[in-house]
C-alpha cells in the first residue's frame, strides 16, 4: 500500500497549492471553516478520502455543529428584517402522564383493563409505548377519555371474515411506562402477570376493568332431560395465561365480594376462573355498585340485566340458584 506522503495525487495537490497537504487541510478546515465534503469539492476528491487523510495525517476535525452554526451567522450589514422568534408549538398528541401515579376509581378501572388487554414495549429506537387493544371500540374510546388522550384509534380489519375488527390505542410515554413498572407490570406479561397490590377501596373498579377485558358473562337456556321446561344458566368467567394471577384474584373475590363457590381450570393457552349463577349475582353487585356509566362495557352489563329480567329479578335469581354450596364442580364448561 502506498504511503500517503508518496501518493502522486498528494504531490499534485501540494505542487498546485504550493504548500504541504497538512497545512492545506488544517488551514481550509480550521481557518476557512470548510467541512470535509467542501474540501473534497475544492480538490475534486470524494469526502470519504478527505476524512481518511485527516485520520492518517493526525489532523483533528471540528465538531460539525460548530461549522454549521458559523455558516449560519449573518455576515455584513443586515439587508432585511430580523427573523421572528420561533414559537414552540404544542405537541400533536397529549395524554395525562400522571394518570397511573395516584389511585382513583378511574385509574383502577383502566389498570384492570390494561392487565387484561394491554401491553407495554420498547421499540428498537428506545421509545417507550403502552398499548390498549380490543374488539370493542366503545371500550377503547372510554379508556382514551379517562386518560385524557387525543391519540387516534387504529383500526385493523382481518381478511378472515370470522375474525372481528380490532381497535388499538397506542401511547408513547416513558413516564407512564415507568409508572406501570412500579405497579409490577412488565412487557410480555401474559403468563407471568401477578395481581398488583390494590386496596379494598379500588378493588371492585380493578376487577370490573379486568372483566371488561378478559372476562365474560354467559346467559343461556337449554332443554332438560325428560322435562318440558328449559334450564336457564348464568355463568361468569375470567381468563388469564397466569394461574397465580387467577388464584390471587379468586382469594380476594372470596374476601371482598363474599363469593362462596367458583372453579379454576386449565384451558388451551391458559386458565379460567368460573362462577355459577349465585356467585355471578354477587359478582355483579360487587362490580357495578355505584359506578359511573363511562367505567364499564355496556354489552356485558346488558347480558346481566337480560338474565335478571328473564329469571324474574334478583330475588327469583337467588331462589333459582344452581350453586348454593361452596366448591362448585364443573364439567364440559357447564356448572352442575
Amino acid at each position: 500500500m502506498i504511503k500517503i506522503k508518496e501518493s502522486s495525487r498528494i504531490k499534485e495537490i501540494e505542487n498546485k497549492w504550493n504548500d504541504s497537504i497538512e497545512n492545506l487541510l488544517y488551514k481550509w478546515h480550521w481557518k476557512d471553516n470548510l467541512m470535509h465534503k467542501e474540501i473534497g469539492k475544492k480538490l475534486n476528491i470524494p469526502r470519504s478520502t478527505i476524512t481518511r487523510w485527516f485520520h492518517q495525517l493526525g489532523i483533528p476535525s471540528q465538531d460539525s455543529h460548530r461549522i454549521t452554526k458559523l455558516n449560519l451567522l449573518n455576515v455584513g450589514p443586515r439587508k432585511g428584517p430580523r427573523a421572528k422568534p420561533k414559537i414552540k408549538s404544542n405537541p400533536r398528541f397529549s395524554v395525562n402522564r400522571e394518570f397511573f401515579k395516584r389511585w382513583s376509581p378511574e385509574m383502577a378501572y383502566v389498570l384492570g383493563y390494561f392487565v387484561a388487554d394491554g401491553c407495554m414495549f420498547i421499540n428498537p429506537r428506545g421509545s417507550h409505548y403502552i398499548e390498549f387493544t380490543s374488539t370493542d371500540k366503545e371500550l377503547i374510546e372510554k379508556v382514551r377519555k379517562l386518560i385524557e388522550s387525543n391519540h387516534s384509534i387504529g383500526i385493523f380489519k382481518s381478511s378472515n371474515p370470522h375474525w372481528k375488527t380490532k381497535y388499538r390505542l397506542q401511547i408513547g410515554s416513558k413516564e407512564m411506562f415507568k409508572d406501570l413498572l412500579k405497579l409490577n407490570l412488565t412487557p410480555c406479561k401474559s403468563k407471568s402477570i401477578k395481581l398488583p397490590n390494590i386496596s379494598r377501596k379500588y378493588f371492585a373498579d380493578f376487577v370490573r376493568g379486568y372483566f371488561d377485558g378478559d372476562g365474560c358473562v354467559v346467559f343461556v337456556t337449554y332443554p332438560r332431560k325428560n322435562r318440558k321446561s328449559l334450564q336457564k344458566v348464568l355463568t361468569t368467567r375470567f381468563t388469564s395465561g397466569s394461574q397465580i394471577f387467577l388464584q390471587d384474584l379468586w382469594k380476594l373475590l372470596q374476601k371482598y365480594a363474599k363469593l362462596n363457590g367458583g372453579g379454576l381450570r386449565k384451558k388451551k393457552g391458559g386458565f379460567e376462573l368460573i362462577f355459577s349463577i349465585y356467585d355471578s349475582l354477587k359478582l355483579f353487585k360487587f362490580m357495578y355498585k355505584n359506578v359511573s356509566s363511562n367505567q364499564f362495557l355496556k354489552r356485558k352489563y346488558q347480558i346481566f340485566q337480560k338474565a335478571f329480567n328473564t329469571l324474574g329479578g334478583v330475588d327469583q335469581l337467588v331462589r333459582s340458584s344452581l350453586c348454593h354450596s361452596e366448591g362448585c364442580r364443573f364439567e364440559s364448561g357447564r356448572p352442575r
